[in-house]
């Protein structure tokens, strides 16, 4: 009777945590195919985490800020999460390496990652975890000067 509800049921568990102020940890692979496992960075340094897919010109755009950011404060942890499925995964690496992008990209490919903290999957979307492992911020899509409010909560934070 539960089973047409268990994903709804999931959902809820996985996002309570966040909800409550914790993000929750998650394990995904990085581009060189090594595990790359959230709570290893958790409480140690302010993360940035954005969403993103190749096929998404908004996020080309955000990304290109956050290359910015990574320069700007080498000191916190990028994360640059693709949602590519197996239909344009093979474009992840060359869209990176091609854009002299520096930060840790993460593969997710069925998007579970992304669900968590979206929901509705949009992409770009970026989320800003404090020090104590806790949501400082999060914003949905790109357009030139979003980037000043993410940079203004990374400076708090890092004060």
């Amino acid at each position: 009777m539960l089973r047409p509800f268990a994903p709804a049921i999931l959902a809820l568990v996985l996002c309570a945590p966040m909800a409550a102020g914790t993000v929750p940890s998650f394990s995904l692979k990085q581009l060189d195919g090594s595990p790359f496992r959230l709570v290893e960075h958790l409480k140690k340094q302010v993360i940035v985490l954005d969403f993103w897919a190749t096929w998404c010109g908004p996020c080309t755009k955000s990304l290109k800020k956050l290359q910015a950011l990574q320069v700007k404060y080498p000191q916190v942890l990028v994360l640059a999460v693709t949602i590519d499925d197996g239909r344009t995964m093979a474009d992840v690496r060359p869209y990176v390496q091609g854009r002299g992008f520096t930060f840790t990209v993460l593969l997710d490919p069925e998007a579970s990652v992304c669900r968590v903290f979206n929901p509705e999957g949009s992409v770009p979307y970026t989320v800003v975890i404090d020090r104590q492992g806790a949501l400082a911020y999060n914003h949905s899509g790109y357009l030139p000067g979003d980037e000043r409010a993410l940079f203004s909560v990374v400076e708090k934070l890092l004060q």
